[in-house]
């Protein structure tokens, strides 16, 4: 871990990063990828100490309420949010100033801020999105070793429906001969279904295999799918 100062926090369509690297080690993370152009290693997580700061700047001119999105590039519930509350704190500014949040995460530490996430929610509006790759847990653990399972991540999306608040699941990647099963992709509709989800996401279905996350992906696939 390591701090910066960032000299902004939300781009031209309202989405932001407080963290960028990860520690999940999603064995197909497009994150990974040069383009990104990080300059750490991607298990050293760049902490945006300001990011706070600019936030409350950012949101505070702000001439119409607007829907704060993040989770594209990093989960904002990594382990480490934990200790920073980096989210918890925005998700503070973002109920004071009255606008609206999405985003994308595969974590249940979401839940630690579900009283944030309902006020937020009354007033302007709220969108979990949650990912969904695998049915079966084991091939869980491998192709997501360090974030809460399938199972643990389906009880996150009713909770969240217990409470009115609408939620999404990104069903991606399928990748060939690992998760593309009819009985796997069948059991997360079911989950779906179950769970209630306003939507599902099928982001261009496969993996980008770009400099950076294709060698990484390649060297987890010779480890845990050999031949």
């Amino acid at each position: 871990m390591h701090y910066v100062n960032a000299k902004g926090i939300l781009s031209n369509k309202n989405g932001m990063n407080l963290y960028r690297g990860c520690t999940h080690g999603c064995i197909y993370c497009d994150s990974r990828s040069n383009v990104y152009n990080m300059d750490h290693a991607f298990e050293d997580i760049e902490v945006k100490a300001n990011a706070t700061e600019l936030l409350k700047k950012a949101l505070k001119n702000k001439k119409e309420k607007v829907m704060i999105g993040t989770g594209s590039m990093t989960d904002p519930y990594i382990p480490l949010e934990k200790k920073i509350q980096n989210v918890r704190e925005s998700l503070e500014l973002i109920n004071k100033y009255g606008h609206g949040f999405t985003c994308i995460t595969k974590s249940n530490l979401i839940l630690r801020d579900l009283d944030l996430l309902k006020e937020i929610n009354e007033k302007a509006k709220v969108v979990i999105q949650m990912t969904l790759t695998t049915y079966d847990e084991d091939l869980c653990k491998i192709l997501e070793p360090n974030v809460c399972t399938t199972k643990e991540r389906v009880k996150v999306l009713k909770i969240l429906n217990k409470h009115d608040i609408p939620t999404v699941v990104w069903l991606c990647p399928i990748l060939p001969f690992i998760n593309d099963t009819e009985e796997n992709i069948n059991g997360i509709l079911d989950y779906c279904i179950d769970s209630n989800v306003k939507g599902i996401i099928c982001f261009g279905m496969g993996m980008t295999l770009r400099e950076g996350n294709r060698e990484y992906f390649y060297n987890k696939l010779d480890k845990h799918f050999p031949g």
